[in-house]
């Protein structure tokens, strides 16, 4: 994803933080991470935690380059669990993290990974019932990041195929857009923005969690290997219960919904059975619908925007929320 210069700084300020807080650590243990993080990578949580602290006139930039830099972390911990549940190969391009060094190293390092941004939150310097109520905010997120994984790992697990829109939203919005939604409140609240304020801003990210999280699908399906940096397809070998899933089981024929939930849950790579899910996802018009939904929550993100006062960082957030959903990886 490209950023602006204006933004690009920010992001480059945040991930210094980030270097010199893996370097505290054993190399054994955070030595494979660097590479893993650093490969590129969006960068969107910290972008929004930035962008949202400085369209408040935000003071004490320190804390915010750290606090950003933690919830990065905390995010690339949630990729490294996420690529060994969903048995993914590759990420950002290269082997995932479970593929060069094992499960058992990649399970370490991501825990080590996590127990270590707690460990950093504390540590902040902040009163400390501000360092309380930032680490309130990130926590009740991280959980609904976990829950919102959970639920999706279930679905697979009782092989459920009978998911409802309604269902696929509740997942999603805990699983991605929790984290977008705390970058900015946190963001937000660093700033010293009141309680209203804080949940306009995470109403924002939530709902620009959605968006990216339906685009990200459909990147998986239409996208460009050498762009997107991901198994073209892999959701369904995976057996992602995406949007596009959910809209063409609503509309296609009986024995396409048996064949459909067969290849789903086989975890097949074969790629005419892959081909197959995608014809019938282009039959139903079931990729230009997650598209336009996921307009939708971005238009809906950017309405609150436009009702802040001018400045620089809002028209960055606004220009970015437009992105999420025209970027190719």
């Amino acid at each position: 994803m490209e950023f602006s210069g204006f933004v690009n700084q920010n992001i480059g300020q945040v991930e210094k933080e980030m270097e010199l807080i893996l370097s505290a650590g054993p190399r054994s243990v955070y030595g494979m991470l660097g590479e893993y993080i650093f490969r590129g990578g969006k960068r969107l949580r910290p972008a929004l935690f930035m962008l949202s602290f400085g369209a408040l006139g935000g003071k004490g930039r320190k804390n915010a380059l750290k606090a950003a830099a933690l919830i990065e972390l905390f995010h690339n911990f949630t990729l490294i669990h996420d690529d060994i549940e969903d048995d993914s190969h590759f990420r950002r391009g290269k082997p995932t993290l479970h593929i060069s060094h094992g499960i058992p190293m990649a399970i370490n390092s991501g825990d080590a990974l996590y127990t270590l941004v707690w460990n950093r939150f504390l540590a902040l310097d902040l009163a400390e019932e501000r360092k309380v109520k930032l680490a309130s905010i990130c926590g009740c997120s991280f959980q609904r990041v976990v829950e919102g994984q959970g639920v999706e790992l279930d679905w697979y697990k009782t092989a459920k195929t009978g998911v409802s829109e309604e269902d696929y939203f509740e997942m999603v919005l805990g699983k991605t857009g929790a984290l977008m939604g705390a970058s900015c409140e946190a963001g937000a609240f660093l700033a010293g923005a009141d309680s209203r304020t804080m949940e306009k801003f995470r109403l924002f990210g939530e709902s620009l969690g959605m968006a990216f999280q339906i685009w990200d699908d459909i990147l998986n399906i239409t996208g460009d290997f050498k762009k997107y940096r991901k198994e073209i397809g892999g959701d369904i070998t995976e057996g992602k219960r995406s949007l596009m899933f959910i809209h063409a089981m609503a509309h296609a024929t009986e024995a396409e919904k048996r064949k459909l939930s067969s290849i789903l849950l086989s975890g097949t790579r074969d790629e005419k059975k892959i081909g197959y899910v995608v014809s019938i996802f282009r039959k139903y018009d079931s990729i230009n619908y997650a598209g336009l939904r996921a307009l939708s929550f971005v238009e809906e993100a950017g309405a609150f925007l436009r009702a802040l006062p001018p400045s620089r960082e809002r028209d960055e957030l606004l220009g970015l929320s437009r992105h999420v959903i025209k970027r190719e990886f």
